[in-house]
C-alpha cells in the first residue's frame, strides 16, 4: 500500500512540473510480481499428471490341439474255413500218406504191366527225348529179318542226361527175327524222357521201348 501511495506522489509531482499540452501518464501497469506470484501459485495447485505409459501386451498362445492317432490294423491273418481245416496240424500226416498213396496209384496206372521188367519191376512207357534215326538204327539191324508188320521191344533203365542203360530183352516178332537184340545192342544212342510223378522226373526207373519196323 504505501508502494502505492507513494507512485501517486511521484505522478502528481511529475505532472506538476509539465507544461500545458505535454502528454500525461494516465495508467500505470501494476507490478509484475503479483502477477507471477499468482501464475506460480496456479502451477502448483493444478500440478500436471504424468502419464504413464502402459506396457505392451504379450499376446497369449492358443494352447495346442491334441494330433489324432490312428492306431494300427490288428496284427492277424484272416483264414477261410478251407485254409483253417488245412492249418490243422494233426491232419497234416494223415494228407502226406493220402498223396503217397495217390501218386504210387498213378505210377502202379502208367505203368506197362506189373512184374513185366527184369525182377519183377514195372515199367513206364517211353516217350523219345529225340528218337533215333535209320542210320543210327541200320548197322544193328543189318542182319536181322524185318517184314511187313514186325516189331521189337526191350526194357531199359533210365540215368542222367536222358540216356538208359541195362537194355533187355522183352519181345518181338517175327520170332527168331533178332529184331530185339538189334534194339538192345544200339540202345546206348537212345534218348528218352525219365517218368514224372507229380512233375519231377523218376531217374533210375525203368521204361518200355517199342519200335514198328516197316520195309522202306
Amino acid at each position: 500500500m504505501a508502494l502505492f501511495i507513494a507512485a501517486l506522489l511521484s505522478l502528481g509531482l511529475a505532472g506538476a512540473n509539465k507544461q500545458p499540452g505535454e502528454p500525461r501518464l494516465v495508467s500505470i501497469q501494476m507490478d509484475d510480481g503479483k502477477q507471477q506470484a499468482q501464475a506460480k501459485q496456479q502451477q502448483v495447485s493444478s500440478p500436471k499428471v504424468a502419464k504413464i505409459a502402459e506396457p505392451p501386451k504379450t499376446p497369449v498362445p492358443a494352447p495346442p490341439q491334441p494330433t489324432p492317432t490312428t492306431l494300427p490294423p490288428p496284427n492277424y491273418i484272416k483264414l477261410s474255413h478251407d485254409d483253417f481245416a488245412a492249418s490243422d496240424i494233426g491232419a497234416i500226416g494223415r494228407r502226406s500218406e493220402a498223396v503217397a498213396a495217390a501218386n504210387a496209384a498213378a505210377a502202379r496206372a502208367a505203368a506197362t504191366g506189373p512184374g513185366e521188367g527184369p525182377k519183377g519191376v514195372h515199367l513206364y512207357a517211353a516217350q523219345w527225348y529225340r528218337e533215333p534215326n535209320d542210320a543210327e538204327l541200320r548197322p544193328f539191324l543189318s542182319g536181322a529179318n524185318a517184314p511187313p508188320g514186325s516189331w521189337a521191344t526191350i526194357a531199359c533203365q533210365t540215368i542222367d542226361h536222358f540216356h538208359v542203360e541195362n537194355c533187355q530183352e522183352l519181345d518181338e516178332y517175327p520170332l527168331g527175327s533178332g529184331l530185339a537184340r538189334g534194339l538192345r545192342r544200339a540202345s546206348w544212342q537212345f534218348l528218352v524222357w525219365p517218368p514224372r510223378i507229380d512233375g519231377k522226373p523218376q531217374v533210375g526207373t525203368w521204361v518200355r521201348i517199342r519200335f514198328d519196323f516197316t520195309k522202306g
